[in-house]
C-alpha cells in the first residue's frame, strides 16, 4: 500500500479483484460454487481450486485481457495463493509494479 493511499481505496481494489476472479472461476473455468465460495486470500491457487494446466492458461488469459498487462514468466513461481495473485495484479493495475519487476520481495 502506498502512502497516498487510504486502506480503504487499497482494500477496495482487494475486493474487486477478488470478486472477479470469483466470476472468472464461475464462468470460465466453471468451478463449483464450493470451490469459488472458499476464495479468499489465504487459498492456494491450483491445489485448492484443483486447477490443471488448461484451466491456469484460462484464468491467465482472461486476468491479462481484463487487466490490460502481461504476466512474466517468473510471475508464476511467485504465486501461490489467491491473495498473492490479488496484489500483483493491484501492483500492475495501479502503477506499482513496472514490467519484469519482481511480484514479492524473496
Amino acid at each position: 500500500m502506498t502512502a497516498n493511499r487510504p486502506a480503504s481505496e487499497h482494500e477496495s481494489h482487494r475486493e474487486s479483484i477478488i470478486a472477479y476472479l470469483k466470476t472468472v472461476a464461475r464462468e470460465e473455468l466453471e468451478l463449483s460454487e464450493e470451490q469459488i465460495e472458499q476464495m479468499d486470500p489465504d487459498t492456494p491457487i491450483v491445489e485448492a481450486l484443483q486447477l490443471d494446466s488448461v484451466t491456469q492458461v484460462v484464468l491467465i488469459t482472461a486476468i491479462e485481457e481484463h487487466y490490460g498487462f502481461e504476466f512474466e514468466f517468473e510471475d508464476g513461481a511467485r504465486l501461490h495463493t489467491i491473495g498473492d495473485l490479488v496484489e500483483m495484479i493491484r501492483g500492475c493495475i495501479s502503477g506499482e509494479r513496472s514490467r519484469g519487476e519482481p511480484l514479492l520481495e524473496t
